[in-house]
């Protein structure tokens, strides 16, 4: 790790930043002022900080790794990162994917652009470059460091994990970036949109990427399943011996007091949850009628 209080700063942010902005999913929905809409976006652009400092500091710890292996170079000791370790590689590629989930994530939150994407295929293709990759495939980079320490036996396969990881990445581009194009086209998502009567001739050019795409994906996943799966039933190699704890360049000793409270912190964090939201429930509650015809609400 680069920097241990870095890390410490990032996710202390994420506890205070990353609940009072869901308004942001909301920008056209009615019931909510537009005031409260613009503080949800103001929180949620803010989020993107400690963003920022994770990043640096994931980016700065490969770094430190590669050039102790030899890199060297700008850029290219990113060659020499240990790419035939499948856990390690889908990690890296979920990272660089998820670059620009955060870059499609600042449109999102922005008050104007998100009217262009709102309710488009646009957000259909930023969540699988976020949960879909970033998270997934980070996922499944771990299991495969993970289910044979479990297991004690080793991966069944490297080169099939390998290969499923690249399969993941590759899928992912070619349907995330088509439905990214299909939303700046403005086709709606949460249709079936094989039966609409306004489908438009540049949609049916590209929504055959989409399946190309998706097909990969699936095969993918299946790869990862079917690995895991004879390596828990079929391999009978022992699993290799678990790398040693690195130690931080910047270590714990070089922060300060305050990032070890954690008091402060979840208090602000609370503040902020209830100044976000509080005024528009406790509005919402003292005026929706709950009268809906044949319902209870207790």
């Amino acid at each position: 790790l680069f920097s241990d209080p870095l890390a410490r700063t990032s996710f202390l942010l994420f506890l205070i930043l990353s609940t009072p902005l869901g308004f942001h999913h909301q920008y056209t929905d009615p019931g909510s002022h537009t005031g409260w809409k613009l503080v949800h976006a103001f929180l949620t652009f803010a989020v993107f900080f400690p963003s920022l400092l994770t990043f640096f500091n994931v980016v700065a710890s490969l770094e430190s790794g590669a050039r102790a292996r030899g890199g060297r170079g700008w850029f290219a000791w990113f060659a020499k990162l240990p790419w035939g370790d499948p856990s390690l590689a889908a990690q890296v590629l979920a990272m660089l994917l998820f670059t620009f989930g955060g870059i499609g994530g600042l449109i999102n939150a922005s008050y104007n652009l998100n009217l262009v994407v709102h309710n488009t295929a646009w957000i259909v293709g930023h969540l699988h470059l976020t949960v879909g990759t970033a998270a997934t495939l980070t996922f499944m980079g771990v299991s495969y460091w993970l289910v044979p320490h479990l297991t004690g036996h080793a991966l069944w396969s490297r080169r099939l994990a390998l290969w499923q990881v690249w399969l993941w990445f590759g899928g992912m581009i070619v349907f995330s970036n088509t439905l990214h194009r299909l939303g700046l086209l403005g086709m709606p998502r949460r249709t079936m949109i094989g039966a609409v009567p306004y489908m438009q001739p540049e949609w049916k050019a590209l929504l055959p990427l989409v399946g190309v795409g998706g097909a990969v994906l699936f095969l993918s996943s299946m790869l990862f399943f079917l690995n895991l799966l004879l390596t828990w039933a079929v391999s009978r190699s022992p699993a290799g011996v678990p790398p040693e704890f690195a130690e931080a360049l910047s270590g714990p000793e070089h922060a300060p007091a305050i990032l070890d409270r954690w008091r402060p912190w979840i208090v602000t964090a609370f503040v902020l949850i209830a100044v976000a939201y509080g005024p528009t429930l406790l509005r919402l509650a003292l005026t929706t009628p709950f009268n809906a015809p044949g319902f209870r609400v207790w």
